[in-house]
């Protein structure tokens, strides 16, 4: 009985440990639902499919605002190391970027630098984080972002929806 006892005690432990060291995985296609969505540019429409194998993760999408259209295609590693990188906007623009897991692996973390020139020729750096969560079911991906720089400081949130395949 003692015996019994203590392989299911370990049995218990062993669940939890492998419960905490799951981490999710982001792949697939995604659309933004507008609708669960706030504090984004005005008609913002976006797809992206993403592919994160590790810690690797690779994003390519699509994003229609008002302003036009932009293509995506960034890439994280997962480490907490800082890499420098190239920011799609404003032209000539120099970015620093590191990503992360969230403590117990519940999401990631993705913190950007950017550093450019005003009109005025002025160097003005924006801090950029988006915080990555998937819902349980593994068909919402959540991220919130936080927006500091020259206009102020600002949150907004995109809900994606996985596109079913």
């Amino acid at each position: 009985m003692k015996f019994r006892t203590t392989l299911l005690g370990l049995a218990m432990l062993l669940g939890v440990f492998s419960f905490a060291a799951d981490k999710p995985n982001f792949s697939g296609s995604w659309t933004l639902d507008k609708d669960k969505s706030f504090s984004n540019p005005p008609g913002l429409e976006q797809t992206m499919t993403i592919t994160h194998n590790g810690d690797q993760i690779k994003l390519e999408g699509k994003q229609k605002s008002a302003r036009g259209e932009v293509d995506l295609n960034e890439s994280y590693t997962l480490d907490g190391k800082e890499t420098g990188f190239t920011p799609p906007n404003p032209p000539n623009a120099k970015g620093k970027r590191k990503a992360s897991w969230l403590p117990n692996n519940k999401g990631i973390l993705i913190e950007d630098e950017v550093i450019s020139n005003s009109p005025e020729g002025q160097e003005v750096t924006q801090h950029i984080a988006r915080k990555w969560q998937l819902s349980s079911d593994g068909n919402t991906l959540t991220v919130d972002y936080y927006f500091d720089g020259p206009r102020g400081s600002f949150e907004g949130k995109r809900v994606f929806v996985k596109k079913k395949t």
